[in-house]
């Protein structure tokens, strides 16, 4: 859950105070703030290229959208990203799998029989 605040709003349990794009916002995490940054960056740079991909489309920045629903279409944007590279990781990984199962397939269950490499002398 994510509150949009000011200075005065008092933190509660579990709160913590951050900053998106210069917007403070007041949200309920139980991870790291190096984790928290790292989200914050990601965040941020998604707002970023969806205002850049706006202003290449219609040759101006975004300036009368509402900034909690545009922050919101940014982690929305994010989240379709993170949904779609698990996916193409799922792939990769189904792949693979696929491959070992043919490679094993490919080879016999049975030991070789002796031949001059396996002397029963030596």
């Amino acid at each position: 859950m994510t509150l949009l605040l000011n200075e005065a709003t008092p933190i509660g349990p579990g709160e913590l105070r951050i900053e998106v794009l210069g917007h403070p916002l007041r949200v309920h995490t139980r991870e790291g703030e190096e984790a928290l940054a790292r989200a914050v960056e990601l965040l941020e740079q998604t707002f970023r290229d969806m205002e850049q991909a706006y202003e290449l489309r219609w040759g101006n920045p975004p300036s009368a959208l509402d900034t909690s629903t545009w922050m919101l279409m940014g982690a929305l944007n994010l989240a379709h990203r993170l949904v779609r590279s698990e996916q193409e990781a799922n792939q990769h990984t189904q792949d693979l799998e696929q491959k070992l199962t043919k490679l094993l397939d490919d080879v016999p269950d049975e030991p070789l029989a002796p031949g001059p490499l396996f002397c029963e002398g030596d």
